[in-house]
Parts: structure tokens; sequence; C-alpha cells
């Protein structure tokens, strides 16, 4: 087992390295920008233009179409949507699921989940995805939570991603994959400008990135619903 432990943090080590080693670990906020796809069972449902601004540890501003018709933002326990200019605060189930959703995010988990109190890690070995081999790590929380993250074994670059999502509103259980692709370096990190997402082997979204700004040192008041661009 601890064979085990210390092989899996081996491995989440080169992974942070990868993706930029320090740079990455004091990454301040990011500002991604690109198109959205929506799918139902491998259909595309729809597309669209997106904004998505992160402030570690936990504010979320995520704007869809051209000129943000459609707007979430989250900052911890609070959550806003806007929806052609009307505010609405979100409710109790969507705050919960963005804590749920931030819990799974990769940057999140490698930046600030792997010391947690009570978190295990176990190293899964190796596996292929389509060309390239894969090395596996289990990461299982205090509330026996498990996600599974994977590297390339050549780059040791973050390719996938899987875990358990609980039910939200009509939605039951699922279980989520994400596949990261297509890097480039930004400021000395290295960002996926491909995401795409699966639930329960279904493909469920894609976001192709067009640009990324880093540590643009977006104002906490950005997180909040009156904040004027």
């Amino acid at each position: 087992m601890q064979e085990s432990e210390a092989k899996a943090k081996e491995i989440l080590s080169k992974a942070i390295q990868a993706l930029g080693g320090e740079a990455y670990l004091k990454l301040q906020d990011v500002h991604r920008t690109g198109r959205f796809y929506q799918f139902r069972k491998d259909d595309l449902q729809g597309t669209g233009h997106f904004q998505a601004y992160e402030k570690f540890p936990s504010k979320s501003r995520f704007e869809l179409g051209k000129k943000g018709e459609i707007i979430n933002i989250n900052d911890g326990d609070k959550g806003w949507k806007i929806e052609y200019k009307v505010v609405k605060d979100q409710s109790p189930e969507e705050i919960e699921n963005f804590k749920i959703g931030l819990k799974h995010n990769l940057d999140y988990t490698l930046k600030y989940r792997l010391d947690e109190p009570g978190m295990r890690l176990r190293y899964l070995g190796k596996t292929r995805n389509n060309l390239d081999e894969l090395e596996g790590v289990q990461l299982i929380d205090k509330d026996n939570d498990r996600m599974k993250i994977f590297v390339s074994a050549s780059t040791f670059l973050p390719a996938r991603m899987e875990f358990r999502s609980p039910a939200f509103g009509k939605r039951g259980p699922t279980d989520d994959e994400r596949q990261y692709y297509n890097y480039h370096t930004v400021e000395g990190v290295q960002v996926p400008f491909s995401t795409v997402r699966f639930a329960n082997g279904f493909k469920a979204s894609e976001f192709q990135v067009e640009s990324v700004k880093v540590n643009a040192a977006l104002p906490d008041a950005f997180f909040t619903p009156n904040f004027k661009k």
C-alpha cells in the first residue's frame, strides 16, 4: 500500500511539473474564450461562444453567447444566474452542484486537494488511450469520493479524469469522464485547448478554446452579479 501511494504521489508530482511547476501552482486566475458544443448521447444539440473566468480557489464566471446573454457566477457558497440582464439567485441545489463540480475540477484537485486530511492515493498502473500510453492514479477522499487521473507516460500531462457525479435535478447519477487535448504553453503554464466531457459513456459536451489569458488580476467584484465590464 505504501509503495502504491508513493508511486501515485510521484506521478502527480510529475504531472504538476509538466503543467508548469511553481508557475502552475501559483496560478491566480484564468480567462478562456472559445466555442462550446452540447451533445445528447453523442448527437450535437447546440453550439455557441463562451467566455470562462476562474479565480482560484473557488470563483467562477461562465458567459454563454457572443454578448454574454447567459451568465453563471459562483463564489463558494454564493451563486447567481443572469439571463438577458435579469439577475436571479441560484438555487441551493445549483450552488451545491457547482461545489461538487469544483471538487472534481482538475486544476482545483491538483492545486488544493492532494494534501486534504483523509485523502488517500493509489497507483493504478499503465493503460492505453488511442496511441498514447497512460499512467493512472486514484484519489479517495475522506467521504469515500473517488477520482481517477490518467497522465501521459511520456509527457506526464493529464489526459483523462474519471469520477461519479450525484443526481442533479431530473438527471440521475452519472459516471463522468473528461479528456484533455491540444496543450499550449501560456506564460509558462500548459493549458489544454480542447476538453471533451462524457456522461455514462456518451459525449456530453466539448470546449474548444481559442484564446487564454492568465494572472490578469481579476477583481473579486468581477464575480458578483452587479459588476459592469
